[in-house]
């Protein structure tokens, strides 16, 4: 019986073994597979936010007379006339005038000479301009003037005694307005200084209209800028002058130079691309057309330089080397914070850990998110 029992024993000892490295095969393979879990769970969103910078380009094309620069000096000569009002006025008391209807009641007709008086209810007298007879039972029209300049004489339609005639004739012979009297107050334009320099400065932007639509037709393929290289001015009458208008005559050379868009763009490009920092920066809206001034020209050798200036935005490439995923391998949020606000155009950071009691940024390109934002 005792050689059995120590044969069974002998029996049970592989298959604890066996059964001790299955368990730990089974644990090890466990806690690979939640390690291979976990790390395909671990994952880093960094958004960065960035706000593009303008940048400026200044700088001069030449136009020379043989084209080679690829514009043209073209002048022409304008002339303009205009009327202008007197800004400043001037009042003085004058004589009111008008007319007045004579009328005669009586079978028998009443001459009246120059200067006969007519005279209101309110006491306010006129004279007549010249002599005239009323017919029997008639009515004829004078013209009339105050006896006293001023407003006061400035009177609407009105009735008349004549107190020349004696009191029976006045009840048959008399005379009414049926429209007010004018002209009690003149009033009247003073041209001052600041008149002829507004209207010089009037003038000039004219002629220099004038100038534009004679000279931009000559090269439709290409845009212009203009300038007046001389002019000359003459009021018809001076400064102080007593009038309600004057008329400025003048005269002017414009000068157009015309040059041609896409050189002037390539020119600012060129400039703001100078501007441009490696990899790290790219260059946006630098595509509008830029501004062109007329700097200086001579008209004998039709020679001109034009300031051109233009702008764009340079902003964060998101593309970078810098921003590469690499970079941030194994980085804490602090880290990755601080290396992106020491780039340039960085405005923010923002950085998000899956899950979020993870600690560094995983070391798999796959598992790490780069977002790049602008803001205006």
């Amino acid at each position: 019986m005792t050689p059995h029992h120590k044969e069974t024993n002998l029996s049970n000892e592989p298959v604890r073994f066996y059964k001790i490295v299955a368990l730990s095969f089974l644990f090890l393979t466990i806690a690979l597979l939640g390690v291979i879990v976990f790390m395909s769970t671990k994952r880093a969103t960094i958004t960065i936010t960035t706000k593009p910078e303008p940048v400026e380009a200044d700088l001069t094309m030449e136009i020379t007379k043989d084209n080679l620069a690829g514009g043209v000096l073209e002048q022409t000569v304008v002339a303009l006339s205009k009327k202008f009002k007197p800004g400043a006025s001037k009042e003085e008391e004058s004589t009111a005038v008008g007319t007045a209807i004579l009328h005669n009641d009586s079978g028998i007709s009443q001459p009246l000479v120059a200067t006969t008086r007519l005279l209101t209810a309110d006491d306010v007298l006129f004279h007549m301009k010249k002599g005239a007879t009323t017919p029997a039972n008639g009515t004829v029209e004078v013209e009339v003037y105050a006896d006293k300049p001023g407003k006061a004489s400035e009177i609407g339609p009105s009735k008349f005694t004549i107190p020349g005639l004696n009191e029976a004739r006045q009840k048959v012979v008399w005379a009414e307005s049926v429209k007010p009297m004018v002209g009690g107050v003149r009033q009247f334009g003073v041209i001052g200084s600041e008149d002829i320099k507004e209207a010089e400065g009037e003038m000039l932007a004219e002629l220099k209209r004038a100038g534009e639509e004679k000279l931009g037709a000559l090269h439709p393929e290409m845009k212009a800028v203009y300038a007046v290289a001389q002019s000359s001015m003459k009021a018809d009458k001076e400064v102080g002058a007593e009038t309600d208008e004057f008329t400025m005559n003048a005269e002017a050379t414009v000068v157009a130079a015309f040059y041609n868009v896409d050189d002037a763009k390539n020119l600012v490009k060129k400039d703001l691309d100078k501007k441009v920092i490696g990899d790290v920066e790219i260059l946006s809206q630098a595509n509008a057309e830029p501004s062109v001034l007329l700097d200086e020209y001579d008209l004998a050798t039709g020679h001109a330089i034009l300031k051109v200036a233009g702008s764009g935005l340079v902003e964060l490439n998101a593309e970078s080397s810098q921003l590469q995923k690499l970079i941030f391998f194994g980085k804490t949020k602090d880290e990755v914070r601080r290396y992106l606000l020491s780039l340039d155009h960085v405005n923010g950071v923002d950085i998000k850990f899956t899950p979020a009691w993870m600690r560094t940024v995983p070391h798999v390109a796959e598992h790490v998110n780069v977002v790049v934002k602008k803001v205006e």
